[in-house]
């Protein structure tokens, strides 16, 4: 080695050596003193001399208090492992629901996949739009042409206007798709309304009436049915997402902890409540002992071995547990609310230990956890 080489290296092993005089000198600049008052807890609060003006202080992040309406805050618990994430609960992906004389199409995919979809279904059938609102997830197309026939002979004539207005051998139809959240996070419900003109009539100029039901019935479940044939087919595409549409998130479901104890919140009429309710009961494979209608009450029988949709050798092997006294009995009942229906499960007669008081809340809220999943 040269003499040049030995001088090139006095730079690095100086270097090295204020390096590790830093890292060892690090608890003279306080980091070990401030781990240890971290360790000890939150410091005294700061305090300004008299001759200093206080700042004003927002604080950004407030922590809100807790009420602990199921007194657990005293009990120390095991937990689990947390549920599964999968929302499919062995639902169709796509369907068709009719109650009375409402329809609409429920599908597993949030607005935001489904809208770019809708959107590509009239560009595919050539029926041009006169409005759309990603926004408000509504569409409307122009009022359009066709001969008069039953719903699939109109459904196959629809075109364009072209001039045609005056023309009395036709027929003009409008129609309306609302696109919905559904009642279970993460899905989708279609609405069509439908309105038509005699040929020769003056178009208004107003909108029509779309509060009212559809002028042709039969015409706006062609439109649904059509609906709900073009997106099934195309539902397990990838996804094109609509940023706009993707506002669309809230649920017409939700799960409230109060005073009373938990409550399902469903933001529908109580007769669609009512029957959503009965559905999910079913899809979860919960037991109906008995139904009032009038006090608007399902009576039913829960297990804490419940599984939604069980196995052949599981329903096997656990139906007679259950129905040798090992579920307990519950009442589901729904009550109007203003805009909402409100859903609670309460328990009938039914023996919990003692040295658990909070098994009778805990199954409550489990059952209605179960029904808000299942619901359609």
């Amino acid at each position: 080695m040269t003499h040049s080489d030995d001088k090139s290296t006095l730079p690095t092993i100086a270097a090295l050596c204020l390096t590790a005089s830093l890292v060892s000198g690090c608890a003279w600049f306080g980091v070990s003193e401030a781990q240890r008052t971290l360790e000890k807890g939150a410091s005294a609060p700061l305090i300004l001399p008299e001759t200093l003006d206080e700042p004003a202080y927002i604080d950004l992040m407030p922590i809100p208090d807790i009420v602990d309406y199921r007194g657990l805050g005293d009990r120390t618990y095991e937990v689990g492992l947390p549920e599964s994430l999968a929302t499919s609960f062995n639902i169709e992906q796509i369907i068709i629901r009719r109650l009375g004389d409402e329809r609409w199409v429920f599908l597993d995919r949030p607005v935001a996949v489904i809208w770019p979809q809708i959107l590509l279904f009239f560009e595919a059938q050539e029926l041009p739009l006169a409005t759309q609102d990603a926004g408000t997830g509504t569409l409307v197309t122009e009022w359009l042409i066709g001969r008069q026939g039953n719903e699939d002979e109109i459904f196959d004539s629809l075109e364009a206007s072209a001039g045609q207005e005056n023309d009395l051998s036709v027929t003009q139809y409008k129609f309306r798709v609302s696109v919905e959240p559904g009642v279970r996070s993460g899905s989708t419900e279609l609405y069509v309304n439908q309105k038509e003109l005699s040929g020769g009539s003056p178009i208004p100029p107003d909108a029509p009436d779309w509060s009212v039901g559809s002028d042709n019935p039969e015409l706006e479940g062609k439109l649904l049915s059509a609906l709900a044939y073009y997106l099934g087919d195309r539902i397990t595409e990838g996804p094109t997402i609509s940023l706009l549409a993707a506002g669309l998130q809230s649920t017409k479901a939700s799960l409230a902890t109060e005073a009373s104890g938990m409550i399902l919140k469903y933001r529908l009429d109580f007769d669609r409540a009512w029957a959503t309710v009965g559905a999910a009961l079913e899809d979860a494979q919960i037991n109906v002992d008995d139904l009032d209608r009038s006090s608007a009450d399902y009576y039913v029988t829960y297990t804490t071995r419940h599984r939604s949709a069980p196995g052949f050798f599981r329903r096997l092997f656990t139906s007679a547990q259950a129905g040798d006294g090992g579920g307990y009995k519950f009442r589901v009942h729904l009550e109007a609310s203003g805009e909402e229906v409100h859903v609670t499960a309460r328990s009938e007669d039914n023996e919990f230990p003692e040295d658990d008081p909070t098994k009778e809340l805990l199954l409550s809220e489990r059952l209605l956890k179960l029904i808000k999943e299942h619901s359609t």
